[in-house]
């Protein structure tokens, strides 16, 4: 072997390490993970918070849950939005992003008396794999507007007992939607005269539900869609999740209607 072959050989080495080196820097976690007792400590605008991550880390095969595929949502602009889709508080882009396409929603209704029937989680599945790390999903700080969103990021308000998943580009073009319909008629209602319809096709559908509770709504003359669900319980602050791969590209995205706490944590 001449020394052209080694320094050829040596220089392709440094280039695989390098560029290996290169893409786990590009990902670093924002948190401390304890995966035997799966419990995450994450720090958000200077407070650390805790959450445990064992009820919904592998969803499809929790026997408590009825997994249910309310639809594919069309993801036009890589940004997704988890907010109330009548109140729109915070319908801001998540801080990460996935590749354009079509994600399969699930919801996951619980089989327990405490929660039979009712949506417990929505799922964003981008890989149907088990992530190796869970996160708060939080929203770049430099889009909220005060100290009080920047301390409760990771959060949402539902003040119509319903949630969303939707894309950031046609949660915008919804809004303007919203807007023209009441521009129309101030005294008209956009859940009763529009959405109404949608959830009452739903009435049994599926079985496990208590019916009405969810509605794939496509934007008008439009592949845009929004896929709509109830909260839980009805109104109140809800988290969102993000679970990773070792590489930290996005597996998962979930909200969650139990809320999950220190004291249940134990």
């Amino acid at each position: 072997m001449n020394k052209f072959q080694i320094v050829f050989i040596m220089a392709s080495i440094w280039k695989f390490f390098s560029c290996n080196d290169k893409q786990y820097q590009k990902f670093h976690l924002q948190s401390e993970q304890d995966p035997k007792n799966k419990v995450v400590s994450q720090v958000v605008f200077g407070e650390k918070t805790k959450f445990n991550y064992s009820d919904f880390n592998d969803l499809k095969n929790n026997r408590y849950y009825d997994r249910f595929l309310a639809g594919n949502l069309n993801i036009t602009s890589g940004k997704v939005v988890c907010t109330d889709p009548l109140y729109k508080e915070l319908g801001l882009p998540q801080s990460w992003t996935i590749d354009k396409g079509k994600y399969p929603v699930y919801l996951y209704i619980g089989l327990e008396d405490d929660f039979n029937g009712r949506v417990a989680y929505a799922e964003l599945v981008v890989k149907d794999e088990v992530p190796a790390f869970w996160e708060l999903s939080l929203i770049s700080e430099e889009l909220l507007s005060d100290d009080f969103e920047k301390k409760m990021n990771g959060l949402y308000p539902v003040e119509t007992g319903l949630s969303c998943f939707s894309d950031f580009e046609t949660f915008k073009i919804y809004e303007q939607e919203i807007k023209d319909f009441y521009n129309i008629d101030k005294k008209a209602n956009f859940y009763n005269d529009v959405l109404a319809s949608y959830f009452d096709k739903n009435e049994f559908i599926p079985k496990s539900s208590r019916g009405k509770d969810w509605i794939n709504y496509n934007l008008k003359q439009s592949d845009r869609n929004i896929i709509m669900f109830g909260s839980g319980y009805g109104d109140g602050l809800y988290s969102r999740y993000v679970g990773y791969d070792k590489k930290g590209n996005v597996l998962k995205f979930i909200t969650d209607f139990i809320q999950l706490n220190e004291t249940q944590m134990q």
